[in-house]
C-alpha cells in the first residue's frame, strides 16, 4: 500500500526508480536513522561492521562516508564483496562511538 505523503521522501531517494542518496543526507540521517540503517543492512565483519550499500553507485557511497565520517565522527572506508559490490566498513576503533550512537534506538 502506497500513502501519497510519503512520496516526497520517495522522490528524494529515488529517480526513474533507481536508488539514490540526496545531497542533503547530511541533515537527514541522525543517530536513530542510523540504528535503523545498521538494524537493516549491518553486519559484524572481524571487530567492526559492514554497512550494505550494494545498489549504490560509488558517488553515493561516498556521499555516505561522508556524513558517517564529518557528523558522526566515524572511521570508515569502503570494501567491496566477492560480486565488488561496495559496502561501507566501520572500523574497530569507531565500534565505541558508533555503539554509543546507536544502541538506545536498537530494537532487541
Amino acid at each position: 500500500m502506497q500513502l501519497p505523503c510519503f512520496n516526497v521522501f520517495k522522490d528524494m531517494f529515488y529517480s526513474l526508480n533507481v536508488k539514490k542518496i540526496p545531497n542533503n543526507i547530511y541533515e537527514f540521517l541522525t543517530p536513530r536513522g542510523l540504528a535503523f540503517w545498521i538494524m537493516d543492512d549491518g553486519s559484524k565483519h572481524g571487530s567492526g561492521l559492514h554497512l550494505s550499500v550494494y545498489a549504490f553507485s560509488i558517488e553515493n557511497v561516498d556521499k555516505l562516508m561522508f556524513v558517517l565520517q564529518d557528523k558522526f565522527n566515524l572511521r570508515c572506508s569502503i570494501h567491496y564483496n566477492r560480486d565488488n559490490k561496495p559496502r561501507i566498513y566501520i572500523f574497530k576503533e569507531s565500534m565505541d562511538k558508533l555503539r554509543s550512537l546507536v544502541s538506545s534506538y536498537f530494537v532487541k
